[in-house]
């Protein structure tokens, strides 16, 4: 499906292939298959866990079987040079809608990939805008950034036909200018031509690679609980809200020793891909982190040494489990019911789990410590292997993530912090209830200068998602939060873990 803008003219633009006989035909009346899909997404609004419901994917038909199609690395320099100028000009064309400015940053990012599809001239590409993004957000917590080239890739279709390069197509439409979802139709406009590429702003998530597909219509949405309001019932500030009086200065005399253990959820006996050696060695580079020290990688847009404050925190490293366990090795991040068995005391250790074979796409993902009960299972941080430090370079995974800082991010989760792009530029959600990080729109995924809500984004901060090279530190106010929140929400922890030493 799509439409083409043309002397002011409207017009469907369907091309079909015969032998498949598809058509894209207007969605009928609603079957009892999809009226029992509204019923149960209505139930789960009325009981406040619809993250997952609400997002809106375009129903794509998936065949197992996928189209080969051509990339950037299969293609020789003078065609490489002509289709970086055919991405760099949809880039710029995206520059100049401001509700496009993440798509055109995924589009950055994927550029820069040398699995990168060719965009032969002629087609459609899909995009999502910025509120489509910050639902996905909603639901993907961390993706795994490499998937984003599978995306563009299932939103380009050559000769603006109903199939994408990959081979996903389209079984109907909702009309010339709307797209058939999963919670029904959602519009789609075009914006113009670049470089003999339609573009179209999705109100929707348009070629989703299969495992955020997957996931986000299989996962179980986790516990919310009332800690996490940003404001109690009398109307007064949360605890370790910027600005609140508990947030103070942690003494310089007290460190956080943290008693840590990791499992690491495989699913053979024999899989020795992630070691104890590895273990140590990831664990000793979270407590260089949140010591200061993580190295930094000067960028021309850089001033000044961004912030790395000691937090006063250290996992001690306790135990290291490996357990067989094909379900949590796949599925953790899915449903975890599936992890919550390895983590049997929660009032006593900070416990981090591996997913070895992850299914979902997702670099990692945490409970805020604000949103269970202190002696919840659900108390824990879950990271993909393909974010562990050193997996990437010994398994032909993305180097961007070597380093292993998906770790120390989704530890920053652990301890209470949220993004630096939480609730983007709105000024009275106070972001991240942390007042000295600069505000962000959406995440990063490449170390290059935005000012998306007008100061310069924080791109070397941990909480955002910018490859491991380029984030090295916390602020000043996310250790004072980070301090509050483990003493008001895991007061037992809080208690064990803390030293009065010279930090």
């Amino acid at each position: 499906m799509a439409f083409r803008v043309l002397a002011g003219v409207a017009l469907s633009w369907l091309h079909v292939n015969p032998a498949r006989a598809l058509s894209l035909t207007e969605a009928g009346p609603i079957g009892k298959a999809d009226a029992a899909k509204r019923e149960a997404r209505e139930r789960a609004e009325a009981d406040g866990a619809d993250d997952v419901l609400r997002t809106n994917l375009a129903e794509h038909v998936r065949p197992q079987q996928r189209r080969s199609y051509k990339k950037l690395q299969d293609s020789g320099q003078a065609e490489v040079r002509g289709h970086m100028e055919t991405y760099s000009k949809v880039r710029m064309f995206l520059s100049r809608n401001p509700n496009m400015s993440h798509s055109r940053d995924i589009l950055d990012f994927v550029m820069s990939n040398p699995q990168a599809p060719t965009l032969p001239p002629g087609g459609c590409l899909y995009l999502p805008d910025n509120a489509a993004w910050t639902a996905f957000y909603g639901v993907i917590e961390h993706p795994y950034p490499p998937l984003f080239v599978e995306m563009i890739a299932n939103s380009y279709y050559p000769d603006c036909n109903a199939t994408a390069l990959t081979g996903v197509w389209l079984p109907s439409s909702c009309g010339s200018d709307r797209m058939w979802g999963n919670n029904g139709c959602f519009r789609v406009s075009s914006l113009g031509r670049a470089s003999g590429v339609e573009i179209y702003k999705s109100e929707g998530l348009t070629g989703l690679p299969d495992k955020w597909f997957h996931h986000i219509r299989a996962a179980k949405p986790r516990s919310r609980g009332h800690g996490a309001r940003r404001t109690m019932a009398n109307g007064t500030k949360a605890p370790c809200e910027a600005g609140s009086t508990t947030l103070l200065a942690v003494p310089k005399g007290s460190k956080l020793k943290i008693p840590t253990v990791y499992v690491v959820c495989r699913s053979r006996a024999d899989d020795d891909r992630i070691t104890y050696d590895m273990v140590k060695e990831q664990n000793r580079w979270a407590n260089e982190a949140y010591r200061g020290g993580s190295p930094w990688q000067s960028e021309a847009f850089d001033n000044n040494r961004p912030p790395s404050v000691n937090m006063q925190v250290e996992f001690v490293l306790k135990d290291v489990k490996f357990v067989t366990d094909k379900h949590c090795a796949r599925y953790g991040f899915a449903n975890m019911d599936y992890v919550y068995k390895y983590n049997p005391k929660p009032l006593e250790l900070f416990t981090i789990v591996i997913v070895m074979d992850d299914q979902s796409g997702v670099l990692g993902q945490s409970q805020f410590p604000m949103d269970s009960a202190e002696g919840s299972k659900d108390q824990m941080v879950t990271v993909s292997a393909q974010g562990f430090r050193g997996f990437p370079s010994r398994n032909q995974g993305d180097i961007n993530y070597d380093e292993g800082d998906t770790v120390i991010h989704e530890a920053g989760h652990g301890l209470g912090l949220y993004h630096t792009f939480e609730n983007g530029c709105d000024p009275w959600s106070h972001g991240d209830l942390v007042d000295d990080t600069a505000p962000e729109a959406l995440p990063h995924y490449t170390c290059s200068p935005s000012k998306s809500c007008g100061s310069l984004d924080p791109v070397h901060n941990f909480m955002d998602y910018s490859p491991d090279t380029c984030m090295m530190g916390f602020t000043e106010g996310q250790k004072r939060r980070a301090w509050c929140v483990l003493e008001q929400f895991r007061p037992k922890l809080y208690k064990a873990s803390l030293r009065h030493v010279n930090a």
